[in-house]
């Protein structure tokens, strides 16, 4: 015959007890106690097989805990009944396994009589059959709070097992992942119990999730790719989380890609043996039930309250967007035709004094005979001069030092690299050497890029033309694959008066051609050249780099234009993208609308602008642009 020991200082409540248990006297024997060093006594004497121990909230203190946390007590039942329940200690009672079991009061009689068989029942099958079962039973069947009898559950469901509106999530969430411990405290055959390095992947989005994650200690990032393809960090997990539950139960594809931060354990549990431990652990149903459902809960009031903040953010744009065109886009168009006209200074600057140039060589090349190998040497020069073949400052540099050891003038040797006539062997002109021929090279190479650099320069001012059309709503424009080089050099051509007393460094990289408008593009590299020029007041040094970042699914390409200027303060940095506000100062012109167009131009492209800058030191603005955009109108 069991014997239940019931302790408790009210003498009335446990004659009331007792009675209550009357009709189970038949297999159980109930053992009075006043105070816990009554009860003490007769557990550590013996005399009788305990299996189950009820007694007051009030009386569970250090040295219940105490008594609970013996050997002798390891494998008895204990059960805890309160009117008004200390939460906390409550909490951290069940938490650290020290009772099984909570009873509100006033109790049910019946209830009372129910939970004492279930708890009786649970104590001949951990103390009389734990050695028969399976290691795979011993881990489903081990109890964590009531254990594995159905009616039981029935009577946990019922009865206000722990009102767990008493519990914040972490409370609950620590719960129920000590009595999964609990359960797998000394078998865990399956390994559900793992501990990770960082950067371990639990989850991996738009992938099947087969696992419920109980994070124990540790952190876990979840992160979420956006409509652009870029990855972005939506929440980091703390210990007492659970990852994954809604794709784990609902068997479709992972919402997010989780991933350790630190040194993080967790419990990682399938299909099979989460089903399992449920059916063989129905109490712990209840709370995981509470748990999972608070999980999700949270989920969808931030999921609403990001929709409601989102409708009302756009409602907010759309208000701002409409009244910004209906004050400012008359005023705006009005200083963009000053500003146009301002732009189009230097592109005609440029016509003009290639003119000029122009007519003193054209007399000089026409008195050369044709037929010659040098004549048609020249003619081939011209043309390489009408055609743009960038170098960068590196190539430009290792070419002019490779060709020393062959003309050992170096300023020839430049010339003939910027010509391509490096790996040429060079036929003499009749009465002139070698230096007299090369620059009479030059002459027809200067010929062809004046003419190449008039006529981009007049393509120029008609598609500033073309551009202020399309932004006022006049005209359309469609992209098309553009190489970004060739944009750049274009534009550096306009420049090249203004460039003449600085160190032009050039870093390109092999670039994919982009989907993009190029005209508007051009008109971004103008805007911060010429800004640049402005900044360092005629010379200095201008350094242009691109960059290839090959992701995955959206592949960019970067232009950084950097000068070592007198650079920006952080507050005018913050404000530099701002309309009509301008840096320039006093004598320079400025409408302060440049680099906000320059913003609505990188926008529209899908891309991003950055500005870096640290007073008198440097200024550099970098340009990210997708590879593939669908969000213009393509010529294809």
């Amino acid at each position: 015959m069991l014997t239940l020991l019931c302790v408790d200082s009210d003498i009335q409540r446990l004659a009331q007890i007792k009675q209550d248990l009357l009709p189970l006297s038949a297999t159980l024997k109930i053992v009075e106690a006043c105070t816990l060093k009554e009860a003490q006594l007769l557990i550590f004497q013996k005399s009788e097989e305990f299996a189950l121990i009820l007694t007051a909230q009030h009386l569970v203190d250090g040295d219940a805990l105490a008594l609970f946390k013996h050997s002798q007590c390891q494998l008895i039942r204990k059960v805890v009944y309160a009117q008004d329940p200390c939460v906390k200690q409550l909490t951290d009672c069940i938490n650290q396994g020290h009772i099984d079991y909570f009873l509100q009061l006033p109790y049910q009689k019946e209830l009372l009589k129910q939970l004492v068989q279930t708890q009786m029942s649970n104590y001949r099958i951990t103390h009389h059959q734990q050695k028969q079962l399976s290691k795979k039973d011993q881990i489903l069947n081990k109890t964590c709070l009531l254990g594995n009898n159905e009616s039981a559950s029935r009577a946990e469901f019922q009865d206000k097992f722990l009102d767990y509106s008493l519990y914040s999530d972490a409370e609950l969430s620590n719960l129920v992942i000590k009595s999964l411990y609990n359960i797998l405290e000394n078998n865990d055959e399956h390994k559900v119990r793992r501990v990770y390095r960082a950067n371990h992947i639990l989850t991996r989005e738009g992938e099947k999730n087969r696992f419920l994650w109980f994070i124990s200690k540790g952190e876990v990032l979840l992160k979420k790719r956006n409509a652009q393809g870029e990855t972005q960090d939506i929440t980091i997990m703390q210990a007492g989380s659970m990852v994954g539950g809604m794709s784990f139960l609902t068997e479709e594809a992972a919402f997010s890609t989780g991933i350790t931060l630190v040194k993080t354990e967790v419990l990682k549990v399938d299909n099979a043996i989460f089903s399992q431990i449920m059916q063989s652990n129905a109490v712990l149903l209840a709370p995981f039930t509470n748990l999972l459902l608070r999980n999700f809960n949270r989920r969808l009031q931030h999921s609403i309250s990001t929709e409601l903040a989102l409708q009302e953010t756009l409602q907010s744009l759309d208000a701002a967007h409409n009244q910004l065109i209906e004050s400012e886009k008359m005023a705006v168009l009005g200083q963009l035709v000053t500003g146009v006209a301002h732009e189009l200074n230097n592109p005609v600057a440029a016509i003009l004094r290639g003119s000029d140039t122009l007519i003193g060589l054209i007399s000089t090349l026409l008195r050369h005979d044709s037929k010659s190998a040098f004549s048609q040497l020249a003619q081939q020069t011209l043309q390489q001069g009408l055609t743009v073949i960038p170098l960068s400052t590196s190539e430009l540099r290792a070419r002019t030092k490779k060709l020393l050891s062959r003309v050992n003038d170096k300023k020839l040797a430049k010339k003939l690299v910027k010509m391509h006539l490096d790996r040429v062997d060079i036929p003499l002109e009749n009465g002139r050497d070698f230096a007299q021929t090369v620059t009479l090279l030059n002459q027809y190479h200067q010929a062809g890029t004046i003419l190449r650099n008039s006529n981009a320069c007049a393509t120029r001012i008609a598609d500033l033309v073309k551009s202020l059309k399309h932004y006022a709503g006049q005209d359309s424009a469609v992209s098309a694959p553009t190489d970004i080089h060739e944009g750049l050099e274009e534009t550096l051509v306009i420049f090249e008066n203004k460039l003449k007393n600085y160190q032009v460094i050039k870093e390109y990289q092999q670039l994919p051609q982009i989907e993009c408008h190029p005209i508007e593009l051009e008109q971004v590299w103008t805007n911060i050249i010429a800004n640049a020029i402005d900044a360092t007041e005629g010379k200095g040094s201008l350094k242009i780099s691109t960059l290839y970042l090959p992701y995955d699914e959206s592949p960019k390409v970067q232009v950084i234009i950097e000068d070592n200027g007198p650079g920006m303060p952080q507050k005018v940095l913050d404000k530099i993208f701002e309309l009509n506000y301008t840096s320039k100062r006093e004598g320079n012109f400025g409408l302060g609308i440049g680099l906000t167009i320059c913003s609505q131009i990188i926008k529209r492209h899908g891309g991003m602008i950055e500005v870096e800058s640290e007073p008198n030191k440097f200024t550099r603005f970098t340009i990210t642009l997708p590879v593939f955009n669908a969000y213009i109108e393509s010529t294809k």
